[in-house]
């Protein structure tokens, strides 16, 4: 389980980035969250690069550095291949998740909706809420227009229990492309988990197969 929470909010962060914003200059927050919410529900597949980097205010220092790829597929199946520091996976089918390490020949077994208990709304992880009603978006401070070629965002999740888990959403948009470009989850604690993406493909042709895990011959699993 440990292992699983050190990377926990990747996983959320990934599900609020999916939406390639279609931003213009001059447009209020309002048009702007409309135009994520229809942007949302046509992307069905995506693909991209990531590097992530966890830093902790306590310690005032980077706790966890990672890259790799991410997989996504509409509603809800998910991976997350890291390449660095180590070899490790996170593959999820919406229903189970399987934290793979090759390295310790082991695969933990997973309920997702309890993996992700108190984390995420289930209804915004499987694609059917809109970004609207979970969360206030507002202009961060002094960029109500595109500034160095980027906007950025805040969203603050409405509910006060989530509030409190989850902190604030920071993002930062290519105003050029209109793809997130990056993204900074600011915790009740102070702790921030980085999030940069590249070579982003939306809507990509996916095998399905990968969103469900064969557990390798001399692989334990371990179920929760």
């Amino acid at each position: 389980m440990e292992k699983i929470f050190k990377k926990k909010y990747a996983l959320i962060l990934f599900v609020m980035l999916l939406c390639p914003f279609l931003l213009k200059a001059g447009l209020t927050v309002e048009q702007v969250v409309n135009k994520l919410d229809a942007n949302f529900e046509g992307i069905k597949t995506y693909q991209a690069n990531f590097e992530q980097e966890v830093k902790s205010e306590q310690f005032g220092r980077s706790l966890t550095k990672g890259s790799g790829e991410v997989f996504y597929s509409k509603p809800g199946k998910m991976v997350w291949r890291y390449n660095q520091p180590e070899e490790h996976w996170y593959i999820t089918n919406g229903q189970i998740l399987w934290d793979y390490l090759p390295s310790m020949k082991q695969v933990m077994e997973l309920k997702l909706d309890e993996a992700l208990s108190g984390k995420l709304p289930k209804s915004f992880l499987f694609g059917m809420a809109k970004v609207s009603e979970q969360f206030n978006v507002a202009f961060a401070p002094n960029t109500e227009s595109a500034k160095d070629g980027n906007y950025y965002l805040i969203l603050t999740p409405k509910k006060e229990e989530e509030r409190l888990v989850l902190g604030t959403l920071e993002l930062t948009v290519d105003a050029k492309t209109f793809l997130v470009k990056e993204a900074r989850l600011k915790d009740s604690l102070g702790n921030e988990n980085l999030l940069k993406f590249s070579a982003i493909k939306v809507n990509p042709k996916i095998d399905e197969k990968m969103f469900t895990f064969k557990v390798p011959p001399g692989v334990e699993k371990i179920s929760q």
